[in-house]
């Protein structure tokens, strides 16, 4: 981690991604408590939360090819300016008290598109800013910002939320932003691949659809490919899902503060540091087995949380949650960024996130119908299933594995 801070550029998209991060673990807390004190329903505010995902599904394929051919860094700095806009609509909504729960709704669906077209190209840029080399340490500090996030940013949120209300709270969101824009504008690297351009429109529609196809079929053209697009998709589905669910758990269940909620919540960037500590000890373990170990000792967290309706238990199965899924995080995505030539990484990234925003947004509905109509002790141990699950299924594919270090390119 160290090292890679010594890199100006990735020190910049480090800071940048710090500030995203955080921005998002205050929101995560904030607006789903917001909409249930509106709606008194789980299922109305998972139904509210999903409207962000939504983009993803339906743009994430064209904006990935889209993205590919143009300035990164611009359009990176442009859409957090438009994110922090967007914000600061929303606590103008809120603080004036005109706001319901459509009109929260479609700020979140055209803040998740902003946010997707940010996301596909900050992920691109990492392979060209640090070297394919450094992959795993890349994503290893990327997690370190997001597991930092995580320990702060829900105790900030619930101490924000219960001592200074919505308003305040979601105006420092904005400000994270603002940020978050300055810092990833620093970015400067050079383009591996080179496109050439043309004033043709019905070649540059006809090559769109060639390069949008080709990214389709590559995530599942090798069993390399496969195996993360199953793990990413219940990863997608768990963070989501078991998050939201805890906060229904924690609230309604448990009857816990705002305050208690956010501690609660921040043993989850506890467990997520620790991850990242320890993750330097594997990078030359098998990744597909050590993917295996991670989904199920995260799964075993999930059901900590289940069995046993007491605080101390929900801070110990978030932190031992959270802590392997970060782990599973970083080497899923270094694995897939490390199979796919630089060519690819835009359309790949774009077609990932459409199959994990499916993932998330399904984790998102069944985290407010379940709690709903069952209770949320059973949502948890749906959770619990769907990371097992996959973990179980992808053992068929270990002979296919290699050293976390030995990862490259495959076509």
């Amino acid at each position: 981690m160290k090292s890679f801070l010594i890199n100006k550029n990735f020190t910049s998209m480090w800071l940048s991604e710090l500030a995203t991060v955080l921005n998002s673990r205050l929101r995560e807390l904030v607006i789903p408590l917001i909409v249930l004190g509106l709606t008194r329903s789980p299922l109305v505010t998972s139904l509210v939360m999903l409207s962000q995902q939504l983009g993803t599904i339906i743009f994430a394929i064209p904006i990935g090819t889209w993205v590919e051919s143009k300035n990164k860094v611009r359009v990176a700095t442009i859409c957090n300016l438009f994110y922090a806009v967007c914000i600061f609509l929303l606590t103008f909504f809120i603080a004036s008290e005109q706001y319901n729960s459509l009109l929260v709704a479609i700020l979140l669906f055209v803040m998740g598109i902003v946010a997707l077209i940010s996301r596909t190209a900050f992920s691109t840029m990492i392979p060209n800013v640090t070297g394919r080399d450094k992959l795993v340490e890349a994503h290893t500090g990327l997690e370190a910002a997001d597991a930092f996030s995580t320990f702060v940013g829900p105790t900030i949120g619930g101490l924000l939320l219960a001592y200074s209300g919505e308003s305040v709270t979601l105006f420092i969101c904005g400000l994270l932003s603002i940020i978050s824009m300055f810092f990833i504008s620093r970015v400067q690297y050079t383009e591996k691949v080179k496109y050439t351009e043309t004033s043709n429109l019905k070649i540059k529609r006809k090559r769109f659809i060639q390069q949008t196809s080709d990214g389709l079929r590559y995530i599942f053209s090798t069993p390399q490919q496969i195996v993360c697009i199953l793990v990413i998709s219940s990863l997608s589905f768990s963070t989501v899902f078991i998050m939201l669910t805890v906060i229904f758990h924690a609230r309604i269940t448990l009857n816990l503060s705002e305050g208690l909620i956010g501690i609660a919540l921040s043993c989850a960037g506890v467990g997520n540091m620790a991850g990242i500590i320890i993750m330097k000890w594997f990078k030359n373990v098998n990744w597909l087995l050590f993917l295996i170990v991670l989904l199920t000792v995260s799964a075993s967290g999930i059901l900590l949380i289940a069995l046993f309706k007491n605080y101390l238990f929900l801070c110990i199965g978030l932190l031992v949650f959270d802590g392997a899924l970060s782990m599973a995080f970083i080497v899923q995505a270094a694995v897939q960024q490390g199979v796919t030539p630089d060519e690819l990484l835009s359309r790949v990234k774009s077609a990932t996130y459409v199959i994990s925003g499916i993932f998330s947004v399904l984790g998102t509905f069944l985290a407010g119908v379940i709690p709903e109509y069952w209770s949320s002790e059973i949502a948890l141990l749906v959770g619990f299933l769907l990371l097992t699950g996959p973990a179980i299924y992808i053992i068929k594919y270990h002979s296919l594995s290699d050293k976390l270090s030995h990862v490259k390119p495959r076509l």
